[in-house]
């Protein structure tokens, strides 16, 4: 697998969120680990590009 840069992953994390998601899910469909997707996570919900439904 070739490398893929931090904004591709980025974006294939909010192209899969898109309509609602689940961790587990994103982790499979992104090809993660889920500390990795942890991270991201982080960083696109301060950034305001992804928000939690509870």
């Amino acid at each position: 697998m070739a490398y893929r840069s931090r904004t591709e992953i980025a974006s294939r994390i909010l192209e899969s969120a898109t309509g609602g998601t689940t961790k587990t899910k994103v982790v499979y469909k992104v090809f993660l680990s889920y500390a990795q997707l942890k991270e991201y996570l982080t960083v696109l919900e301060v950034s305001g590009l992804l928000a939690y439904d509870k």
